[in-house]
């Protein structure tokens, strides 16, 4: 894939900033390009896109269907689009360790550290929020998406969801 271009986008320009160093110091200019935008409103024509990906970001969008939405009008026919999401585990011992460490033990040590209480209390409702696993998929599908699926990765504490427009 050496001659793939990659578009990146972000609502924050802070964000952008860092990316664009990091492309520039790469010297990746000529292959990456990264501007500012919103998931939920796309700057880009329909059918511009062979794939799109998303890492600890669509938990976010504002409006989940619009989001998805647009990410299956940009892409072309048979693309892909794989989604990355903190998401959590289903078993026993497991997800209550994990829950008590998420909500309480990060939390706590989180806003020790950065003085910010409320930064660290965001990340565990966005995802407990967040339709993850088989609710997700249902998500995918209800806006056209295909051959959806939902890989729970390291014990369920992250889940990969692929679908193909």
């Amino acid at each position: 894939y050496t001659d793939a271009k990659i578009t990146g986008i972000d609502i924050s320009q802070g964000m952008l900033n860092v990316g664009v160093e990091k492309v520039r110091k790469k010297n990746l200019n000529n292959r990456i390009s990264l501007q500012l935008a919103d998931s939920e409103s796309l700057p880009f024509n329909d059918n511009t896109f062979d794939a799109i990906t998303a890492g600890f970001g669509v938990r976010n969008f504002e409006n989940l269907n619009k989001g998805l939405s647009e990410m299956k009008r940009v892409l072309n026919k048979d693309g892909i689009v794989v989604i990355l999401e903190p998401s959590t585990p289903k078993y026993f011992p497991l997800k209550q360790l994990y829950t008590l460490y998420f909500h309480h033990v990060l939390p706590t040590i989180g806003a020790w550290i950065s003085k910010d209480k409320s930064a660290y209390s965001y990340l565990p409702e966005s995802v407990d929020a967040f339709p993850s696993g088989e609710k997700f998929i249902v998500e995918l599908k209800n806006v056209g998406f295909r051959d959806c699926k939902h890989i729970p990765l390291t014990f369920g504490i992250v889940s990969l969801y692929i679908a193909i427009k």
